[in-house]
């Protein structure tokens, strides 16, 4: 989710804000925590070189435990305060300042190369694949999270916080991109998808998009039952094929 200069500075802002209104203490962290392990579940990080970049103020490494952590795990944003920021909440992973969206000086290739929410804020997402491709190990893998524009549920939220608050979701520039535009990005870099699946029921809704918006208090004990909840209607969503409606974000495995 992260930024690029001036162009991603609404983003900056509101991550800024969001880690000074989080308890780490609180439900909330917990929630991103969760999803956090959620997001890695698939892949067994044991022994990877990782790289993320767009870790905003919260990496995707909160949540994982220290017997889960990769071998190396290194966690990037395009801005210095914001990476700053991040070392407060995790300082596990090794902290660096890039810019995706030019030319990545890095000297060895990983196993993982994880963008969550960071996709759509970028130009040319075709080129930034085609760019992480060629650190990308043999069998490495590229596991991406986006907002899932058919979430009926999702577009309903947008609209209410929009019409009766003014309040957007989104900050990138670009706005969010559809399945069939990140489709094609991923065909143009000559990737292929071996894994793909819908998350994030209610969480976003009832923490607020991380605290951004307060719904609920941010108590451990309502924020573990919103968990079980989550959990729940993950498998009765699935179950019955209508995650790809329901869910907020579309989460894709990319392979050589």
């Amino acid at each position: 989710m992260k930024i690029n200069n001036n162009l991603n500075s609404k983003t900056e802002k509101t991550l800024i804000n969001q880690k000074k209104k989080l308890n780490k203490n609180g439900g909330i962290f917990k929630c991103i925590a969760y999803e956090n392990n959620f997001f890695f579940k698939p892949i067994n990080l044991n022994g990877k070189d990782l790289i993320e970049f767009g870790c905003g103020v919260f990496p995707s490494s909160l949540g994982l435990q220290k017997n889960d952590m990769p071998r190396h795990y290194i966690a990037t944003d395009t801005s210095k305060k914001i990476v700053n920021l991040a070392k407060t909440n995790d300082n596990r992973p090794t902290y660096k300042v890039i810019n995706l969206e030019k030319k990545i000086k890095l000297k060895k290739k990983f196993d993982v190369i994880v963008l969550k929410g960071v996709l759509h804020h970028t130009k040319k997402p075709e080129k930034i694949l085609l760019n992480l491709k060629k650190i990308l190990k043999k069998n490495g893998l590229i596991i991406l999270s986006e907002p899932n524009l058919y979430s009926i549920v999702g577009n309903f939220l947008k609209w209410i916080l929009n019409f009766f608050f003014k309040i957007s979701m989104e900050d990138s520039p670009y706005g969010q991109y559809d399945y069939k535009k990140i489709s094609k990005c991923i065909k143009f870099s000559k990737l292929k998808i071996v894994n793909k699946w819908y998350s994030v029921f209610f969480l976003l809704i009832f923490t607020g998009d991380y605290g951004r918006i307060n719904f609920f208090p941010d108590s451990k004990i309502l924020f573990n039952f919103f968990i079980k909840l989550e959990n729940l209607f993950f498998y009765i969503f699935k179950f019955f094929h209508l995650s790809k409606y329901i869910g907020f974000k579309i989460n894709l495995i990319l392979k050589k």
